[in-house]
């Protein structure tokens, strides 16, 4: 009979050797109390930590004496209950040993055959009872929330039990059922891979390796599974446990892993392992193939400054957008990688010409210099380039990048933000090119340039109805350099667009002044127009703030644009046509002929005037084919309502011949070589007539 189900307990019971049961025996703190709280007689004195704590001599004490308050008060209240309802009541309470907390489990219950109201009170020990409850609650915890998927069998199949993971898993509902077999879960596995788990279960009790299962939905996926067979202390099973992880993750990782190997971790750009390999095998194929290549080591200028006043955060935030915007006008085919720090590599081959290597390092130079929005701040940092050739520099490597940094270093030495390349060969060139672009600066920050104007005759009136300006440099500050020289390097950087307001802007001024002095007011001006300053999106609105300054009509300005610049300059060059023409000014196409103009396109437009080229003009009396191309294009032209004018007019026999054919404009040395203005305005006065009282000036 169990203690709380009314153990008869007798004032002599357990102290005679002859007594077949002994409270020695019970490990428990056994006692009788009355109900006032008195303890009446210890009947065991129990052992471990109940004997430890509850330290007492036999009888004679209140029960305060043996617990600590709050227990000694619960367990009044249970007499009080237990005495109302004559039910066994039970509490629990805690208590400290050596800094080690202990839990106790108190049994009260109503003792019978005894003429005074007395009670039996048992105290246990629960601490390695309620650790294992623990201990099962975490297991509990842990199996539930496990990323991998369990699933547990019992071997008579009336138990089985699986975690959310599992459910997730194989995308079913969780619901604990009873009764399920092994083969039951044959259908998540194909028949060859099932046979092998069972077979090894049974053979081994385990199962290791990489299997795929399929799913509720009948998607399949590759997980690692782990499987055991969980035996009794007879060796009999008693359960099977599968683990199973899914790989796609790890596989994930796997690739993370290689990625990071070769990649660099900020701009997800190849590192320096992987560019020092792509660079081996360049140079390999440029020597089978006999082609050349190149490699540019980039360096971006001050970037320094904005990790020491910014932090790194800023820094790497810059070095991403600079990684961006390299790749953004590099080739398909081209390699660019981070070396570290704020060093790039970019791996170029099949080159066609060294000018093709210029303009890719000027892109990069271009994009890098654009303004970096760090916060509510821009700042600008600049790239030096350093540009070796294989295999003509070197066929080593690491020889190759050790060259280009050379280059590198000797572009900053030169003020940086520039490119510079190792090969003695192609040295002169880049040099002549570092000297008209750097003549080219110093022209525009010391007044170094002025204008040229070419006459433009009407034909059947003899009047000059416009002038065609030109750009010229002070001789003084590049010698004789030619137009077709500094232009197209001009065009190559930024300078070609502040070039252009500085000519626009002094056209205007010198018609602001030239209307005081002399009746021109229909005489239009033509202005040479890139490609880039077309397709920048700031130059109409620029044109537009000019002509209000200065008070000059639109329809007095006319935007020469060369055929191939017209055809190649995209959406954006097509919408300021338009809204160039919307402003009142006029369009015409230069060098019409030599280019791969679309018709349709011209009408589109409605272009205001074809140029036609000098190169048909030159030989026009005597080449019957420069006469049926310049007689197409002024038929063609006349059909469109567009003004012809032919340049390049130097005698009377291609005046005549041009006339003849229809042409309603010349311009040529036959009429006059570009002046400047000091010169133009008497020549105009003799097509104009006379000056006013103030003089031309």
């Amino acid at each position: 009979m169990r203690l709380d189900q009314g153990f008869p307990i007798e004032s002599d019971r357990g102290k005679e050797a002859n007594d077949p049961f002994r409270f020695e025996l019970i490990p428990d703190l056994v006692f009788q109390m009355d109900a006032a709280g008195n303890i009446i007689r210890i009947l065991c004195g129990g052992e471990g930590s109940v004997a430890t704590l509850l330290k007492m001599e036999n009888g004679g004490k209140k029960i305060e004496e043996l617990l600590p308050e709050v227990p000694a008060r619960k367990l009044r209240e249970a007499i009080e209950t237990v005495r109302d309802s004559g039910k066994t009541s039970v509490f629990h309470f805690r208590l400290n040993d050596r800094n080690e907390e202990r839990y106790f489990e108190a049994r009260i219950q109503k003792e019978s055959g005894e003429r005074n109201e007395s009670f039996l009170v048992i105290i246990r020990d629960m601490t390695d009872t309620k650790r294992a409850d623990n201990y099962l609650q975490v297991i509990r915890k842990i199996f539930e929330d496990a990323t991998e998927a369990i699933l547990i069998l019992s071997f008579r199949n009336d138990y089985i039990r699986y975690n959310n993971a599992f459910c997730r898993m194989f995308k079913v509902q969780c619901a604990q059922t009873p009764g399920y077999r092994l083969n039951d879960y044959a259908q998540y596995f194909d028949k060859q891979t099932f046979r092998k788990i069972c077979s090894a279960l049974e053979r081994t009790g385990t199962f290791r390796g990489e299997v795929t299962v399929f799913r509720s939905d009948a998607t399949r996926l590759s997980v690692w599974l782990t499987a055991d067979t969980v035996y009794d202390e007879n060796e009999e099973e008693l359960f099977y446990v599968m683990m199973l992880t899914d790989l796609t993750e790890l596989r994930e990782s796997r690739e993370m892993l290689r990625f990071t190997a070769t990649h660099d971790v900020l701009t997800g750009l190849p590192n320096r392992r992987m560019l020092l390999t792509e660079l081996e095998m360049a140079v390999q194929r440029s020597i089978r193939d006999k082609k050349s290549g190149a490699v540019f080591f980039i360096d971006l200028d001050n970037f320094k400054d904005i990790n020491d006043t910014l932090g790194h955060v800023s820094g790497d935030t810059v070095l991403i957008e600079a990684s961006s915007r390299i790749q953004s006008v590099i080739g398909q085919d081209d390699i660019v990688g981070r070396l570290g720090g704020d060093e790039f590599l970019l791996i170029t081959e099949e080159i066609a010409s060294p000018d093709t290597l210029m303009r890719k390092a000027r892109k990069i130079i271009e994009v890098i210099n654009r303004p970096f929005e760090i916060g509510n701040l821009r700042h600008r940092l600049g790239a030096s380039i350093g540009v070796a050739i294989f295999p003509h520099d070197s066929r080593d490597r690491d020889e190759l990048l050790q060259f280009a940094d050379m280059a590198m270093y000797r572009a900053k030495e030169k003020g940086k933000n520039r490119y510079q390349f190792y090969s003695s060969r192609l040295d002169d060139r880049v040099r002549r090119h570092f000297t008209i672009e750097k003549a080219l600066r110093y022209a525009l920050e010391n007044d170094g340039f002025y204008l040229v104007f070419q006459p433009q005759i009407d034909l059947d009136s003899e009047l000059v109805v416009g002038m065609e300006v030109l750009l010229r440099i002070d001789e003084e500050i590049a010698g004789s350099l030619t137009p077709s020289e500094f232009i197209p390097i001009a065009e190559e950087s930024d300078l070609i667009l502040e070039i252009g307001r500085w000519v626009l802007k002094k056209v205007c001024q010198f018609l602001y002044r030239w209307r005081d002095d002399y009746p021109i007011d229909t005489l239009q001006i033509s202005l040479n127009l890139s490609r880039r300053q077309l397709t920048d999106e700031s130059w109409v609105d620029f044109v537009r703030q000019s002509l209000q300054r200065y008070r000059i009509d639109p329809e007095r300005i006319e935007f020469e644009i060369t055929e191939t610049a017209f055809m190649q300059s995209g959406r954006s060059g097509y919408r300021n046509i338009r809204r160039l023409q919307e402003l009142g000014c006029k369009i015409s196409i230069d060098d019409f002929g030599t280019g791969y103009s679309s018709l349709a396109t011209l009408k589109e437009f409605t272009v205001d005037k074809l140029k036609i080229d000098k190169s048909f003009i030159e030989d026009i009396a005597s080449n019957p084919t420069d006469r049926s191309i310049v007689k197409a294009s002024i038929a063609m032209a006349h059909a469109m309502g567009v003004t012809t004018i032919a340049e390049g007019i130097e005698n009377d026999d291609q005046k005549k011949v041009v006339k003849l054919l229809g042409c309603k404009e010349m311009q040529g040395f036959l009429f006059s070589k570009p002046k400047r203005s000091e010169e133009i305005l008497p020549f105009l006065e003799k097509y104009y007539g006379h000056r006013k009282k103030t003089g031309l000036k």
